[in-house]
């Protein structure tokens, strides 16, 4: 279905309703996607939705013949049309959580960039990230946008190779965070629930969406590993009729009713004495399907936790310093791991990055819960990729490049940027999300990528080699919606 002004479903971008081909800004998308989240933030903050101001942005600040003259002259037609049509931003209201509004024609300018062409379209709001705050960036030559922290950013979406979006992604993808729950609109009057808020708006460290997404991901790649051990016959690789199969013998699988004995992998007792906090991890350790006895590898040559790797967890009782202290700060939880260690420390951040004899696998992030990415991980190998060329980032950079050079790459090997984002495009750097790591490997179990034997998924922890080569580095490589 494409596009239609008459049909809010059509309005957001999506697999169903792609972006459309224009040589110019899609307008009008773009005007409908910027007053819907004015509507959503002023209707979600208890306000009467007949109330709401809808004079434009260019009624507001295009006030004299001379202002009209200078803008209508200085700005793309296409841009001039979506200004013509976008609502100002009411008063006592941000635009979005990471967006404080559409910036007056004066701070329109970036005073980094000599020409015209490339403008602040949006504010960025007073989260505290950085001295030199700024915001969405529109270039009127391509018609796209991205977001910037700082406007040191333009170090590295200036380089010649980081693709911006059309502003209708970027504003999509806003939609997206509050259609998810990431981001709630605060109702007046009521006291926040997440770590920062941005009035009317407010992030969650992780919202039910995105732990449902993590425990669906680890259910559906566990009952795929057992269909597979259940019927040897399946032979998935290169076979979309038994792949269909699998996807149908999971399915009924899923939708067995379970008793309460048969959820979690640690035990409550256990994370208790062990002092994990209440948080995604505590919620997802105790919500997830408990394998099969004898199930052990979740991916190659990474094994689900057991009770004695909380008894207690490596960071269990580490003292961290006064500079530092919260009582409100999660430490790193080894998660999935290689019964493999690393002698020199392998943390990179401080204060854990002095600490050795950590296994190598995926890592659940040390975060503050005033943080806003709860479910972020990274996953540490006993050996680098990137150094061939292949490995890719979300963003779609390579693995150990220099993101704020020009021209050529250079790709350098690291044990540590597999499904890292790179530059994130809407909001402000966040680890890759476990839901959307766990939905990859289950996929590539679902493939017959990796094989599957007794013990669970085969092959050791060498089989990660693979995402660093030309066969095989786009099948490694995960797509986040943010």
């Amino acid at each position: 279905m494409v596009f239609s002004i008459d049909d809010q479903q059509t309005w957001r971008v999506t697999e169903e309703h792609p972006v459309r081909e224009m040589d110019s800004m899609d307008w009008e998308r773009c005007a409908a996607l910027h007053n819907l989240i004015i509507h959503l933030g002023w209707t979600g903050s208890g306000k009467d939705a007949s109330e709401m101001p809808r004079q434009t942005w260019w009624q507001a600040k295009i006030t004299s013949d001379y202002l009209e003259e200078e803008w209508s002259r200085r700005l793309s037609p296409s841009l001039s049309m979506f200004l013509r049509a976008a609502f100002d931003q009411p008063q006592d209201q941000n635009f979005f959580y990471y967006a404080a509004c559409l910036n007056s024609p004066q701070q329109l300018v970036n005073p980094l960039f000599e020409e015209d062409h490339l403008l602040c379209l949006y504010q960025m709001t007073n989260l505290s990230f950085s001295g030199h705050k700024d915001g969405v960036n529109f270039d009127q030559e391509t018609f796209t946008a991205i977001f910037h922290r700082d406007i040191g950013d333009s170090r590295v979406t200036l380089n010649g190779r980081i693709e911006w979006d059309p502003l209708e992604v970027v504003l999509s993808a806003w939609l997206g965070m509050f259609d998810t729950g990431k981001i709630i609109v605060r109702s007046k009057d009521t006291t926040a629930k997440g770590p920062w808020e941005c009035s009317p708006w407010e992030i969650l460290p992780y919202s039910q969406h995105d732990l449902q997404t993590a425990v669906n991901g680890f259910d559906n790649l566990i009952l795929r590993v057992e269909c597979l051990l259940e019927d040897p016959t399946l032979q998935t690789r290169d076979n979309p009729d038994d792949q269909a199969k699998l996807i149908e013998l999971t399915s009924a699988k899923f939708d067995i009713n379970r008793c309460p004995e048969e959820f979690g992998l640690i035990p409550t007792e256990v994370l208790d004495h062990a002092r994990v906090p209440e948080g995604f991890i505590r919620d997802f350790l105790t919500q997830v399907r408990r394998p099969k006895k004898g199930i052990r590898y979740i991916a190659p040559g990474l094994r689900l936790p057991v009770p004695s790797d909380f008894s207690p967890h490596p960071f269990q009782n580490f003292q961290l310093p006064e500079s530092v202290e919260d009582d409100s700060r999660h430490l790193p939880i080894p998660l999935f791991i290689s019964d493999l260690k690393s002698s020199a420390p392998l943390l990179e951040l401080y204060p854990f990055n002095e600490t050795p004899n950590l296994n190598y696998g995926l890592w659940m992030k040390s975060c503050n819960k005033t943080q806003d990415v709860e479910d972020a991980c990274r996953l540490w190998l006993p050996f680098e990729i990137g150094a061939n060329g292949f490995a890719r980032l979300t963003d779609d950079s390579l693995v150990g490049e220099d993101q704020e050079s020009s021209g050529l790459v250079n790709p350098r090997g690291r044990n540590n940027e597999l499904y890292q984002p790179g530059y994130c495009h809407f909001v402000p750097f966040h680890g890759p999300q476990l839901g959307i790591v766990l939905e990859l490997w289950s996929n590539l179990v679902g493939l017959g990528e990796w094989e599957v034997g007794q013990e669970g998924v085969e092959g050791g922890i060498e089989k990660f080699k693979e995402a660093d080569t030309d066969e095989h580095f786009h099948k490694y490589q995960v797509c986040a919606k943010w």
